[in-house]
């Protein structure tokens, strides 16, 4: 699996930033479970397009369709841009 595109989504009133995450392959069960492991996991296989959620300790927020080539990762205010690029680290170590 591979990281083809980081995109900016929005910044949020509260001082957030949310970004987008693209891949070249669709997202599974073993990939959400890697990045589970970095937090809290909630995971809903018996929606009709099974939905994840995952909070680390440090507040970033990760929300995903398993199937899709993508997720939404939000990332809190404080330090928000040591907070990605800690993110991104641990992502690609995981997607290798």
């Amino acid at each position: 699996m591979t990281l083809v595109n980081i995109k900016k989504l929005e910044d949020c009133i509260d001082g957030s930033m949310i970004f987008k995450y693209s891949f070249n392959e669709k997202i599974d069960e073993t990939l959400m479970k890697k990045l589970g492991e970095k937090g809290k996991l909630q995971y809903y296989p018996d929606f009709p397009r099974p939905f994840f959620k995952i909070t680390t300790a440090d507040g970033v927020q990760v929300k995903g369709i398993i199937g899709d080539d993508n997720f939404e990762v939000v990332f809190p205010r404080t330090n928000n841009r040591e907070r990605k690029k800690n993110f991104e680290t641990n992502l690609e170590k995981m997607i290798r």
